[in-house]
């Protein structure tokens, strides 16, 4: 009988630990995701990894739209779609792709 007394006590004792120093009571030994949950957010690390852009030349080009700035990788990338269309290498029509292709009707 005084080993289950004790036993019980000890429970308590643990109960009452866990409730003074902030820890989670789990006599089971479920699993919980309290060790996931505890530990550091990545969000903040991850995004200041790399420094943010000062602007965009569309962010320039909206503050003096009188100037008529041209960005130039944004007409280069729209040359070599028209360049790759004009010999058939450009992307297909919306639904007109290889899987489009490929259904039976």
């Amino acid at each position: 009988m005084s080993q289950t007394a004790t036993a019980s006590r000890l429970a308590q004792l643990t109960q009452l630990s866990c409730k003074i120093f902030n820890n989670v009571y789990n006599p089971t030994a479920v699993r919980t995701g309290n060790k996931i949950l505890r530990r550091r957010l990545l969000g903040p690390s991850l995004t200041s990894y790399y420094p943010q852009r000062l602007f965009h030349f569309r962010d320039l080009k909206a503050l003096y739209p009188t100037m008529g700035l041209v960005d130039l990788d944004e007409k280069e990338r729209l040359e070599e779609i028209n360049r790759r269309k004009r010999r058939g290498k450009g992307a297909p029509k919306k639904g007109q792709g290889k899987r489009a292709s490929n259904k039976k009707r």
